[in-house]
């Protein structure tokens, strides 16, 4: 079965203003492997359907493989194409790793099936004295991942061997306290309308930056004081209990229950607020606070909500986190628990000895 496929993608012309582009290409099994293909040099439908036309043409005369000089390019074209359909939440940070980093290093015109272990291992160690090893290890497994593919599709024959980077330990750095207090007052004195609600809600749900600004009233249900998230993102639903503080910071936002409707926070007409950066590195620093950032909120959330008695299991849940084992340190006394359940195993072999 075969189609015909649309790229749409906007970017800035030369005055900042947003220009929309349109590609087309095709998607094909052939001899039982699917090929995905889409080139910015097809602008209109007759193109594709040209080029699909060919390729089932060369395919009835015994040529299976895809040509062996396919692009780098065109396999980043055709990846993005299929991150794009499957309305995947990288999308954006991965057509920045690799139109920004991995297509200028390794050159779009290299063929796929050129690109080496050798040159990809060049690429990691000149990365490394240039960035973090997050940032190296996060564009390493966009390449890998593309290339997982594109091999699937027909652009290489195998994977190269991609020796990923080994990351650091996550972020452990929370507020005590003291700390968030100081910042609730900082983020009162904020110009920003939202910025003392939208940081009462990371620091007693701990939700994430996306998932706030992306609330709507609809997911609200005050009457049984929960939240329900839906765009998360592992993909799966989180109902998030709430407490007296997110509750008043909720209804103080809108007392009128009839007009809770749309996003909660919003700009005049409905529109998303968009970003709090500025406002909240500006409250860190009438708080006196450094090395923090608005996602350590979450951090903080899943410290205290330890440190005060939660169970590992109840901070997964509720954050829909899977890196739960961060946070154990805080609590040696579920480890304390568990090891008094083997008190009396070898009561036995004990008394055994003392007659």
């Amino acid at each position: 079965m075969a189609k015909i496929i649309t790229r749409v993608w906007t970017s800035r012309g030369p005055t900042g203003k947003k220009i929309r582009h349109v590609s087309y290409g095709y998607d094909v099994r052939i001899d039982g492997r699917r090929e995905r293909t889409v080139s910015t040099e097809w602008t209109t439908e007759t193109q594709a359907h040209e080029a699909l036309t060919n390729r089932l043409k060369d395919a009835e005369h015994g040529k299976v493989s895809k040509p062996a000089d396919a692009t780098l390019g065109a396999l980043v074209e055709t990846y993005l194409q299929y991150k794009a359909e499957k309305h995947n939440r990288s999308l954006r940070e991965d057509r920045r790793i690799l139109n920004t980093r991995l297509l200028p290093a390794f050159g779009a015109e290299l063929p796929a099936r050129r690109l080496t272990e050798q040159l990809i291992a060049q690429y990691e160690r000149r990365r490394t004295g240039q960035v973090s090893v997050f940032t190296v290890a996060n564009e390493l497994t966009v390449l890998r991942h593309m290339l997982r593919l594109g091999r699937r599709w027909g652009y290489l024959s195998q994977v190269p061997e991609i020796d990923m980077p080994k990351k650091p330990e996550g972020r452990r750095r929370y507020l005590d306290e003291t700390e968030i207090g100081h910042l609730l007052t900082a983020c009162g004195e904020s110009r920003n309308p939202y910025l003392t609600a939208i940081t009462t809600l990371a620091l007693h749900t701990g939700m994430r930056k996306a998932e706030i600004l992306g609330l709507e009233w609809a997911r609200v249900d005050l009457s049984t004081s929960r939240l329900t998230l839906y765009k998360t993102k592992s993909g799966k639903p989180r109902g998030i209990p709430i407490n007296r503080a997110v509750y008043d910071a909720l209804v103080a936002l809108e007392p009128d229950q009839a007009r809770r409707e749309g996003l909660v926070f919003t700009r005049r007409g409905g529109a998303a607020w968009g970003q709090i950066r500025s406002a909240f590195t500006k409250a860190l620093e009438r708080a006196g606070i450094k090395g923090f950032r608005f996602h350590d909120l979450r951090h903080t959330a899943a410290s205290h909500l330890v440190m005060r008695g939660a169970s590992l299991k109840d901070v997964q849940e509720l954050l829909g986190h899977s890196m739960t084992q961060r946070y154990a340190h805080l609590s040696p006394a579920h480890l304390r628990g568990a090891v008094d359940r083997l008190d009396g195993l070898a009561r036995g072999h004990m008394n055994r000895h003392k007659c």
